[in-house]
């Protein structure tokens, strides 16, 4: 007969873990998740689909897809036994974004969720600090763009204002500002943000290219 594969663990995984205690147990933060890992995974109940929210990431497949991508960075919370219950996702612009004339200097954290059952842990603040302590990001602009339709308002009980101050507050700590830009995506609704981490070695021009195509003024 033949015996089943054993399952991956956290020290197979190439990147930094932290294991933290919440109220919730005990939690690994593991970073640089590798797709071999994810494999072995599954999501928890409260990552998923709701009456007015649906998780961003709902299949185990779009991990792997952003660990397979050229600098793609997978940070993941991991309950007992490789339960992921948040998560921050990371890549270079789609070809398709207005960020993509930038070429690689331009890396969009596209996502930091934390699963409805295990908030209040500060599980988004660790996820963030993993995924930002390291070097690569101070030759990027690092950017997010908070849309409020993604936003689990219901599960937070916030309003939609409370929810861009939340997260205003919570990307302010690894050195994120807020900058304004006519990109229609975030002016369609007041309470959508765009906030960008200049690294220490983007260069001055660059940074005015930056300011440049925030109006949609095309870089030379």
């Amino acid at each position: 007969m033949k015996s089943e594969a054993p399952l991956i663990t956290y020290q197979d995984l190439v990147g930094p873990t932290d294991r933290i205690e919440t109220h919730c147990g005990p939690i690994t933060i593991c970073g640089s998740c590798q797709p071999a890992f994810l494999r072995n995974s599954k999501l928890d109940a409260g990552l998923g689909h709701f009456s007015h929210y649906s998780s961003i990431i709902q299949k185990l497949e779009a991990f792997e897809t952003y660990a397979s991508q050229k600098d793609g960075k997978v940070t993941l919370a991991i309950a007992d036994p490789n339960v992921v219950v948040g998560y921050c996702v990371g890549s270079y612009p789609d070809p398709t974004d207005r960020w993509a004339a930038l070429g690689d200097l331009m890396y969009e954290l596209a996502a930091v969720e934390v699963s409805r059952n295990y908030r209040g842990c500060k599980l988004g603040e660790k996820l963030l600090a993993m995924t930002m302590n390291d070097d690569f990001f101070e030759d990027k602009i690092a950017y997010m763009c908070g849309y409020s339709w993604h936003w689990d308002l219901e599960g937070k009980e916030l309003s939609a204002a409370q929810y861009r101050s939340m997260m205003k507050q919570l990307y302010s700590k690894f050195g994120f500002r807020e900058v304004y830009t006519n990109e229609p995506n975030i002016t369609l609704r007041a309470e959508n943000i765009m906030m960008i981490r200049v690294g220490s070695r983007v260069l001055a021009e660059d940074q005015m290219k930056f300011r440049h195509l925030r109006f949609g003024m095309k870089p030379k």
